[in-house]
């Protein structure tokens, strides 16, 4: 059973959430590049000092995914039901999707439209590639019972970290089509020979 968040982590949770909103609403209708953080936090009755605290730069709040209880669980996944717990390749990928994709569907899919079509937002997109594949390199160590450091688990944790994003980008890029579910099971169908 799950512990519902407290009073505190609601109130932040909802305003990132109100932040990121006002910033893709102003986003669409003037442009990422004529948007600023300071009219992101009129739009939200926000400081620039609270938007700082949510996410680091203007980037972040198209990039960064909302952290959470259940933003790495396998049930949030919009895919198939979770693979089996012995592999952890698979398993692994799986709950990369869930936390990418998050609770809001919707929501990531503009989000990553938008990262798309901008090019610092894709800049920046890498940049954060590299603490994804430590991240993922220590949820597999864990699963495979190995060091988070071997060459194979880095290996496969840069293999999955990658098929995540261009899994996500060729959703967004054509507009939530095909159903990432399909995307979801081609990208594991073709990883069948990743083993760790």
């Amino acid at each position: 059973m799950t512990t519902r968040p407290g009073l505190r982590e609601r109130k932040k949770a909802k305003t990132r959430r109100l932040l990121r909103q006002e910033a893709l609403r102003l986003f669409v209708e003037q442009g990422y590049d004529h948007t600023t953080v300071e009219q992101i936090c009129d739009a939200a009755d926000v400081s620039p000092s609270t938007f700082f605290r949510y996410f680091p730069a203007k980037e972040d709040v198209v990039l960064m995914d909302d952290p959470g209880p259940g933003a790495e669980g396998p049930d949030s996944v919009p895919g198939p039901a979770g693979p089996p717990a012995d592999d952890p390749v698979r398993a692994t990928l799986h709950d990369l999707l869930a936390r990418r994709v998050g609770p809001d569907p919707d929501t990531t899919l503009a989000r990553l439209g938008l990262a798309a079509r901008v090019r610092p937002l894709r800049a920046r997109m890498w940049q954060h590639q590299e603490a994804q594949v430590e991240h993922t390199a220590a949820l597999l160590a864990r699963r495979a019972g190995r060091e988070a450091h071997a060459y194979e688990v880095r290996m496969c944790a840069a293999v999955l970290v990658a098929v995540t994003t261009e899994t996500l980008m060729y959703w967004a890029e054509r507009n939530g089509e095909p159903d990432l579910t399909a995307l979801f099971a081609r990208a594991l169908d073709h990883l069948g020979g990743l083993r760790l």
